[in-house]
């Protein structure tokens, strides 16, 4: 007669099957991803200049966005350039991520609200500005030159998560009902719950929600933009209040190196304007010379997303298998990003390379492979010759006698005369480039 099987017996066996079925899904999940990694990295991993897309236009102005899996998979950042028209107005709103927004052309007055009913601060803004905009906290811009005023908005996509995906959502706070996502949010409530939260009759309500056709960005009316031109008119920069707080102006900024031949480098971190470690952004601003190049290397704590302003640039990046990942020509409106520590050279073309490089980390570091201040130079000469299986009067002319021992991370084409070449570099005000290299950073 067979002997019954006790409870816990079956437990522990349902137990050990599950524990068993469990195992072979995890082995056979690792086999697909060592099967498909190569298959993975090529889907999401293209190092190719990107050029912005439309996504919305008006008589206001228009909205162009840089598309990548790349960047919504591995949660880089959103990228967009914005232009809003003379006399015309970017609607109130608010987004789901942080952002910096730069401004590449134009004056424009801008207002940025705070929690807690703190009146909303207003500022001029112009070329070369950077504002740092926390996630929640509406803004609105005015143009009010006589000509586009073109920005440029980076969010850090890091932490808003949308259906498995890495997604900007902005929510504009007026603005009429379409079909393309920036519609106004008030639409989205019952008009009757509306007008009972603000204390206003049905008609008022109805004037607030259908007056304006217009959505995202509008163009005013001669009144209008009038009657909105006054406070920008009767509050300088003087009186901004805490949207200093936000703001950092590359134009008069201390450039932080400059090489003579090479070009000048200017970085803003969490340490010149501390709303960036909430932020966890940097912004860097690169200017280099006809062929000059940045000094090969990476960042060990940040993704980088580079946008060409003016002139052109071969940028290299390189697999971590040792094979080359891109050799991407930059030129004007062109975009490009690299992961952290994947190794990046750039040399400008015969026009001069002007970039702005936005990271995601507030305070990124830089490592390099030439230069004085270079990973190898680092190195014991006996630690390099047996890495590249070199002699010693090899290793000496590549780290001691080369014309790039004394430069750092900016390098002058190799036709510049050897004075040219290892005249001083003025990095922070400072003779010690090593000090202030890790002060910049």
């Amino acid at each position: 007669m067979a002997r019954r099987m006790s409870p816990f017996t079956f437990v522990l066996l349902c137990g050990a099957l599950l524990s068993s079925f469990a195992c072979s899904i995890s082995f056979e999940r690792m086999g697909e991803r060592a099967r498909g990694g190569a298959k993975c990295r090529e889907h999401e991993m293209k190092f190719e200049a990107l050029q912005a897309e439309s996504i919305f236009e008006s008589d206001g102005g228009r909205i162009r966005q840089w598309r990548s899996s790349m960047m919504t998979r591995m949660g880089l950042m959103d990228a967009r350039i914005v232009t809003v028209n003379e006399k015309s107005l970017l609607l109130p709103q608010y987004a789901n991520a942080h952002r910096v927004l730069i401004v590449l052309s134009g004056r424009a007055c801008m207002g940025l609200m705070l929690p807690l009913g703190t009146e909303a601060n207003i500022r001029n803004i112009n070329k070369g500005q950077v504002i740092a905009v926390p996630r929640g906290m509406p803004l609105w811009i005015q143009n009010v030159g006589n000509e586009e005023m073109t920005f440029l908005t980076f969010a850090n996509i890091r932490d808003p998560m949308m259906h498995g995906c890495h997604t900007y959502e902005a929510f504009h706070l007026a603005g009429a009902q379409t079909d393309h996502g920036m519609g106004g949010i008030l639409h989205g409530f019952s008009r009757d719950m509306l007008a009972e939260a603000m204390d206003v009759d049905e008609r008022t309500m109805s004037q607030l929600i259908d007056n304006q056709e217009g959505a995202a960005i509008v163009r005013l009316g001669e009144a209008l933009d009038r009657l909105m031109r006054r406070p920008e008119e009767g509050l300088g920069a003087g009186k901004a209040g805490w949207m200093a707080d936000f703001s950092y102006r590359f134009g008069s900024a201390h450039r932080d190196v400059i090489q003579s031949r090479a070009g000048q480098l200017i970085i803003a971190n969490s340490f010149k304007l501390p709303v960036l470690k909430y932020l966890d952004m940097a912004i860097a601003c690169l200017h280099l010379e006809n062929d000059a190049l940045t000094a090969p290397g990476w960042f060990t704590n940040a993704d980088q997303l580079m946008y060409c302003a003016e002139g052109s640039a071969r940028v290299q990046v390189v697999w971590p298998s040792g094979e080359m990942a891109g050799d991407v020509e930059m030129n004007e409106g062109d975009l490009v990003m690299v992961p952290k520590n994947y190794p990046v050279m750039i040399q400008a073309g015969r026009n001069g390379f002007n970039a702005t490089f936005v990271m995601n980390n507030d305070k990124p570091i830089a490592m390099h492979m030439t230069g004085s201040d270079s990973v190898f130079k680092a190195m014991h000469p006996r630690v390099r010759m047996g890495a590249f299986d070199i002699t010693e009067e090899v290793d000496r002319r590549a780290y001691e006698q080369s014309r790039r021992a004394k430069t750092t991370y900016l390098l002058p084409p190799r036709r510049a005369t050897r004075r040219e070449s290892e005249s001083e570099v003025v990095v922070d005000g400072a003779n010690n480039i090593g000090a202030a290299m890790w002060s910049m950073f």
